[in-house]
């Protein structure tokens, strides 16, 4: 054991609880010859940072039933659990979970339907388009655009939240019309009151700081605002709705965006084909709180218009702030064209997905190519030289679909792809019900720096890292075999998985995520270590001993 010290002589520790983990991205694509439609997944195998490298695009969902024709994927964790929410075949929202940690959603009661949307509305087809979920209440608002030359019964935004806890959305009580796409609506115009349709809904995005959802009305070119201020279950009541941003023009008698007025931001649509009116598609919504320069809540929109329906319209990435807090985005400098695709370096005259993050927004071009864009030198755009990052493309060639970003490590990868860091055991349960999950940027390899982090821990409070060289004894003294029951030391539901030969403080966020750094010494006598890794957090309630244990991880130096 003495030589294992040798290891830790050379390692720099510290403790970052606040920072965050690499993104990883869940994309839905596929392809009619390849017949591999369905839920593709990143995963930075190199640590190099971006997703570039040979195997670093990864099959989390393909099971080519199910999940085939997808909408729209949300990512979300919930009490330590990580989830894919997606709108798939036969108007079904499915809820993917990697429930036996082999890297893929696609086994045995990994598949849930979450909520039938026929069943639900009570109607014979529908056509949910979007979906996001509201952090305050857990509720998701979906759009469902059932519209042929016009609406049709269904269509509007539903709301569907899991009230019983049974894991789906299908119970009494959980489904609720939130906007009714066939009756009649208006909204305060600049004169007076305004018409607007409700039946072609596409993207949506909720507001969790102010609790209202923001939706694009597709025949109206808009982006409306709807809030159930009277608590009775839908938005259709007077002042519940209103103009939230208009940078197309096409509803007589609504605000238009100042700067749009005036010439200072183009225009978001183009001549109608038909030559009645215009022609808009801003399809990607996303609401980023606290992503501004100066910490505040962000509208992200961006448009997938196509360069031959709505040539230059394309490609472009729109950032919101609500600067006078009206709950708008109509008056002068709140809106800016953040990255103008078509005349970047990138050329991206078209872009189909993009998910807001760290700050900044990720977004996929029509060819299936990736960046991460993000203001470096504070000029209010991600224009300039170093502002995109290219993340990676799509080798198989692949249909470009949806997207959602979420942490490393929300879904284990595969031994077969990364056989030097593994994940194993269970964890134990918080105070607050969470389950604290041990992760990583990679596995350790000499001369870089392995993160380790937590997720699920309780919040603002102290972890340990243990670090150790086995996973079946720690000669302590006394000796412990290992897997060991914490219940004789006042931690029941608790196992400690690894030797605690080394042991680092750390401090958990208010989110319970944690991270710790070791810099990996450049020896190649350390290649083929095992090193074994499990979190002990700090919970002066949950139990005598006042800790909960996450699951473990098992690491080969290379």
């Amino acid at each position: 054991m003495r030589t294992s010290l040798a290891i830790l002589a050379s390692l720099s520790l510290c403790s970052l609880a606040t920072a965050q983990a690499p993104d990883e991205y869940a994309m839905y694509q596929g392809d009619t010859l390849l017949n591999d439609w369905g839920i593709w997944r990143t995963v930075d195998l190199d640590n190099s940072g971006d997703f570039i490298g040979s195997g670093e695009l990864v099959g989390l969902g393909i099971d080519g039933n199910m999940i085939n024709y997808v909408q729209d994927v949300k990512y979300r964790e919930e009490n330590g659990r990580h989830f894919l929410y997606i709108v798939s075949t036969n108007d079904l929202i499915l809820r993917l979970e990697d429930m036996n940690g082999d890297g893929d959603v696609v086994d045995p009661g990994e598949i849930v339907e979450w909520a039938d949307t026929r069943a639900s509305a009570g109607v014979s087809n529908t056509s949910p388009d979007a979906l996001d979920h509201d952090s305050i209440t857990g509720a998701f608002y979906v759009t469902d655009d059932n519209w042929s030359n016009g609406t049709q019964p269904g269509a509007g935004i539903h709301r569907y939240i899991d009230a019983n806890g049974d894991g789906i959305a299908s119970g009494p009580g959980e489904f609720s019309q939130f906007v009714n796409g066939i009756a009649g609506l208006s909204i305060a115009g600049l004169t007076g009151q305004v018409a607007i349709d409700l039946g072609d809904f596409e993207a949506i995005m909720v507001d969790n700081t102010n609790g209202f959802v923001v939706a694009f009305a597709q025949q109206d070119c808009m982006l409306y605002a709807f809030q159930d201020l009277n608590a009775d279950g839908d938005a259709m009541d007077a002042g519940e709705a209103w103009n939230f941003c208009n940078l197309v023009d096409d509803v007589a008698g609504l605000e238009l965006n100042a700067d749009v007025a005036s010439g200072a931001l183009p225009n978001a649509g183009c001549l109608s084909s038909s030559g009645i009116g215009m022609y808009a598609t801003l399809e990607v919504l996303e609401f980023a709180p606290g992503a501004g320069p100066l910490g505040e809540d962000v509208y992200w929109i961006m448009s997938t218009a196509a360069s031959a329906t709505c040539s230059g319209a394309g490609g472009r990435l729109y950032r919101g702030i609500d600067l006078n807090g009206d709950l708008d985005l109509n008056d002068a400098g709140e809106v800016v064209l953040f990255f103008d695709g078509a005349n970047s370096t990138s050329g991206m005259p078209s872009a189909y997905a993009g998910a807001a993050h760290d700050g900044g927004f990720s977004i996929r071009s029509g060819g299936g190519e990736l960046y991460f864009l993000k203001d470096t030198n504070n000029n209010n755009n991600a224009m300039d030289l170093g502002d995109a990052t290219y993340m990676s493309g799509d080798p198989l060639g692949h249909f470009v679909g949806e997207m959602d970003n979420m942490p490393a490590g929300a879904f284990a990868p595969p031994a077969v792809i990364n056989p030097n860091w593994t994940i194993f055991g269970t964890s134990g349960t918080s105070s607050t019900g969470s389950n604290p999950v041990i992760s990583s940027n990679g596995h350790p390899i000499i001369g870089q720096t392995l993160e380790v982090y937590l997720d699920g821990g309780l919040a603002n409070s102290n972890n340990i890292l243990f670090m150790g060289f086995s996973d079946t004894v720690w000669n302590r003294p006394p000796t412990f075999n290992l897997p060991y029951d914490m219940t004789g030391v006042g931690a029941p539901g608790n196992t400690l998985f690894v030797a605690a030969n080394y042991q680092f403080p750390s401090g958990s966020n208010g989110l319970g995520q944690a991270i710790l750094p070791l810099n990996i010494p450049n020896n190649p006598n350390f290649i083929g270590w095992d090193l074994y890794f499990q979190w002990y957090c700090v919970d002066p309630t949950v139990n005598a001993r006042g800790a909960t244990m996450s699951n473990a991880a098992h690491a080969i130096i290379n």
